[in-house]
């Protein structure tokens, strides 16, 4: 446990082995009757890690009276429920998290069985297709316990617990939900998985629902330039250590993005090609020098083909490629505009 502000404790707690990063931060914050407490963790060992943080500082789970979440994903979200049974506090998140609430938690076979049909769509061949279900199988964690927020929030609202005063930034692009958190007069800055200091968020597609934007990247890269002008002393994100220059990373990781859209440019400029086939061509992990597909886990390779593919879809709706369907798989192309 550090303290990283007068009244705001970083919680580091462990991921599940197969996950990456290894750990996610939670942060606690003082407040006049209680304390608020940002993000959970995934599962037991992750509990027990926070019971023996708060212990340090002579509080138990009933001292936390708000829980607020970034967005819905497992390392995130996934003890929001036991939580708030240990607890009793409110939870908070944005509303269109409570559809990956409902969707992904409640029937996780039924999305597997999703997933598998998206893989195929998007050119992930039989055998590793066979290779991505067992390593989802393998490394099935604790159960989630799926729990609906007390308070739904849509961006701008303003959290306090008499101490501090958070405004709710809605940034979307790593989940349509994400939120960050900013206090104006201490001048921090909670970013959740939004800006990372070392490494570059993920920002993938694949079973968004129809009501969400089909073009998380460019959602991500606007929300990034909306808040790169807020007066940050201190960003305090979901993974890795605090930071400073809001300004410098918020380029740095637009500028990522530009290269990762060159390398696909070249993929496809003489022949159309599917989502997978495009992925396994790039160049991964930037942040340590660079990999290469072959490179990766199976989990790296899951994520990327989603990041490939929110890619994809960024040049679709910048009118740059398109794509069809040729034998049930989808292929991009990169559109001729001297037409």
């Amino acid at each position: 446990m550090l303290e990283v502000a007068p009244g705001i404790y970083q919680l580091i707690l462990p991921n599940p082995p197969q996950a990456t990063p290894r750990y996610v931060n939670a942060y606690l914050v003082r407040g006049n009757n209680g304390y608020l407490l940002i993000d959970t963790g995934w599962e037991e060992k992750a509990l027990v890690s926070l019971q023996k943080q708060l212990t340090k500082i002579g509080i138990g789970f009933k001292d936390i009276e708000q829980v607020v979440i970034t967005h819905a994903h497992p390392d995130h979200y996934g003890l929001a429920g036991r939580l708030k049974q240990l607890s009793g506090a409110k939870l908070a998140l944005h509303y269109l998290e409570t559809g990956v609430i409902e969707s992904k938690f409640k029937n996780e076979y039924e999305v597997l069985s999703q997933l598998d049909q998206w893989w195929l769509v998007n050119g992930v061949p039989a055998t590793k297709l066979t290779e991505f279900r067992e390593g989802f199988l393998e490394n099935k964690t604790d159960p989630i316990v799926p729990v609906l927020p007390d308070v739904t929030l849509h961006g701008s609202e303003t959290i306090s617990n008499g101490i501090f005063n958070f405004q709710v930034l809605w940034t979307p692009g790593h989940s349509a939900g994400h939120i960050s958190l900013y206090e104006p007069e201490q001048k921090i800055l909670f970013s959740g998985d939004h800006i990372l200091p070392n490494i570059y968020t993920n920002i993938g597609i694949a079973l968004l629902p129809p009501e969400q934007s089909q073009n998380p990247l460019g959602d991500y890269l606007n929300s990034l330039n909306e808040i790169k002008h807020l007066e940050v002393d201190l960003i305090l994100p979901g993974h890795g250590n605090r930071f400073v220059d809001l300004k410098g990373r918020v380029e740095k990781i637009i500028k990522h993005h530009k290269y990762r859209t060159a390398e696909i440019i070249r993929a496809i400029e003489v022949t159309a090609k599917t989502t997978y086939q495009i992925a396994a061509e790039l160049t991964w992990r930037p942040a340590t020098k660079g990999a290469g597909w072959q490179d990766l886990d199976l989990w790296g390779q899951r994520l990327s083909v989603a990041e490939t593919a929110a890619h994809l879809e960024l040049l679709r709706f910048n009118g740059k490629a398109d794509k069809f369907i040729g034998n049930s798989i989808v292929y991009y192309h990169l559109v001729d505009t001297a037409k």
